[in-house]
């Protein structure tokens, strides 16, 4: 609202409409999750390898469970059992161990993760000022005509984006 220099209160619902838009829209086209929110991540089998969390940053893993042969429900690993480095905003999760998955049933292993900024001011600057160029600019301009030309916020959210090789 500053931005627009808005001081009443008569567009909050269509700002705050624009707001929620620009942030999904964004997390979608960086690949990485803004807001704070949890996910469920499925695999069939435990990974040989490091299993990479593209849509960070990673604030914790909550849960890790798998079905055992022949069980109907899952089974909590043990937290000592992995470990999490998110240090990056790609987090690496690394089993210490295995166990045998359920392997006649699809999504065997279930992660919960959470992940996103604690708040709005953890959000790196260049993130915060691009949203705030979006939602100004679809406020302004619903049309959002661009013809082609790279914008501003475009240029501010480049080096954000998750570079799948």
């Amino acid at each position: 609202k500053r931005n627009l220099k808005i001081t009443n209160t008569d567009f909050d619902i269509l700002i705050g409409e624009l707001i929620d838009n620009v942030v999904e829209t964004v997390q979608t086209n960086i690949g990485r999750q803004i807001a704070r929110a949890t996910y469920y991540g499925y695999l069939d089998d435990f990974p040989d390898d490091d299993l990479l969390i593209t849509l960070g940053p990673v604030y914790q893993i909550s849960s890790v469970k798998y079905r055992i042969p022949g069980a109907s429900e899952y089974t909590t690993l043990d937290a000592s059992k992995y470990d999490i480095d998110n240090t990056e905003l790609t987090a690496r999760l690394r089993f210490l161990e295995t166990f045998s998955v359920d392997t006649e049933k699809m999504n065997g292993l279930m992660i919960e993760f959470t992940n996103g900024y604690a708040s709005a001011n953890d959000v790196p600057k260049n993130i915060r000022d691009a949203l705030v160029l979006l939602v100004s600019e679809r406020y302004l301009n619903p049309e959002n005509m661009t013809l082609g030309r790279q914008s501003a916020a475009e240029n501010l959210l480049r080096n954000y984006r998750v570079q799948r090789y």
